[in-house]
């Protein structure tokens, strides 16, 4: 009787496993669905993002999955306080007329809707304002150019740049103490006024902002009908087969490196050879750095000269792997191809760059 007790447990044992890899199987033979039917594209992406197709990445880029957006942590502190004021106020420009929100505007994303910002006087930059919705993650570059390499460097430069807020630094702390800010700088730094708590605080203030919610934070988040259908075969197109991911991931959408995509624009009137341009290494020619995509709708024109009002537009030179004729009068740099090796013809078909716009329509 005990030899057949145990071949009953053996069998109902061995009964049970097969079931269960039976319902694996047909589990995973479910989610190998053909992708380019769309229901099946939506019972995939409908689960959680770590089950999600494997992404088009090239070897050696380090990348995150798409996700939410974070709340900000310590947000009302006193710092985060000041450093909002200071944000907002046109003492620290040399005629009282500019702050640092007259190039960096809410409803734009933090960018402004202008090709180029304009500073004192009226005085033209060379660059469109680029977003700040970024900040709160580490970064290695700041400015298009990458010219500063921390945050706390970064925001003093508007403050002293002669196109933009022409107040010496030395004027700074004078200013503010007649303002009356120095309650404030106590209350936040336990310290009287001083170049280095103006930047620490426009800093805090900084890396606190965050991008406004939209329905592909809705559709990360669970609600999987937040994206329409062409919405989500432009999502499929992001991670796949128009490479976007390589440049534009984690939850900023952005890797915060430095890229030469032909934007340089040699020989022409908005040339700008980026980085190359403080750095005077030819391996930095024309490297500008990777902008988030977080609010993407709100913060045209697009790229480091704003020329680009069209998302199709963007897509279509994408597409076509970044590829440009170079005027005769252009520097002899400019001849020689420092493109750079993540960027390659896409070979999206019509409907596919409809899609991939949509989807970045949405961010």
């Amino acid at each position: 009787m005990i030899i057949v007790f145990i071949m009953f447990k053996l069998l109902t044992r061995s009964a049970s496993v097969a079931a269960l890899l039976l319902m694996g199987g047909c589990a995973l033979l479910s989610s190998r669905c053909p992708l380019e039917e769309t229901e099946c594209l939506r019972r995939t992406y409908s689960r959680a993002p770590q089950y999600w197709p494997r992404p088009v990445i090239d070897e050696g880029v380090r990348w995150r999955e798409l996700a939410p957006i974070s709340t900000p942590q310590a947000a009302d502190s006193p710092k985060v306080r000041l450093g909002k004021m200071l944000f907002h106020e046109t003492r620290l420009s040399a005629d009282n007329s500019i702050a640092c929100r007259h190039c960096h505007l809410p409803a734009y994303g933090f960018a402004e809707p202008k090709k180029v910002s304009s500073g004192v006087g009226g005085r033209l930059g060379r660059r469109n304002s680029i977003s700040l919705l970024h900040l709160s993650e580490p970064q290695h570059f700041f400015f298009w150019d990458g010219r500063a390499r921390t945050l706390e460097q970064q925001v003093l430069m508007p403050i002293s740049d002669p196109v933009e807020m022409d107040l010496s630094l030395s004027k700074v702390v004078p200013r503010l103490a007649e303002s009356g800010y120095a309650p404030y700088f106590q209350t936040a730094f336990g310290r009287d006024i001083d170049l280095q708590g103006v930047a620490d605080a426009l800093a805090a203030y900084l890396r606190t902002l965050r991008p406004q919610p939209t329905r592909f934070d809705r559709f990360l988040l669970g609600e999987a009908d937040a994206l329409n259908d062409s919405e989500l075969r432009g999502l499929h197109l992001f991670r796949t087969k128009a490479r976007c991911l390589n440049c534009h991931s984690g939850p900023m959408m952005t890797d915060g490196l430095m890229h030469n995509l032909n934007q340089a624009l040699p020989g022409r009137p908005a040339q700008d050879l980026g980085q190359y341009a403080h750095s005077g290494r030819l391996e930095d020619w024309g490297k500008f750095k990777t902008p988030s995509l977080r609010n993407l709708s709100r913060s045209k024109p697009w790229f480091h000269h704003g020329l680009f009002v069209n998302l199709r537009g963007i897509v279509a030179i994408y597409n076509n792997g970044m590829q440009f004729g170079i005027p005769a009068n252009a520097p002899p740099e400019a001849y020689e191809n420092r493109l750079d090796p993540l960027i390659k013809p896409l070979g999206l078909s019509p409907s596919e760059r409809q899609d991939l716009t949509a989807f970045l329509e949405v961010l």
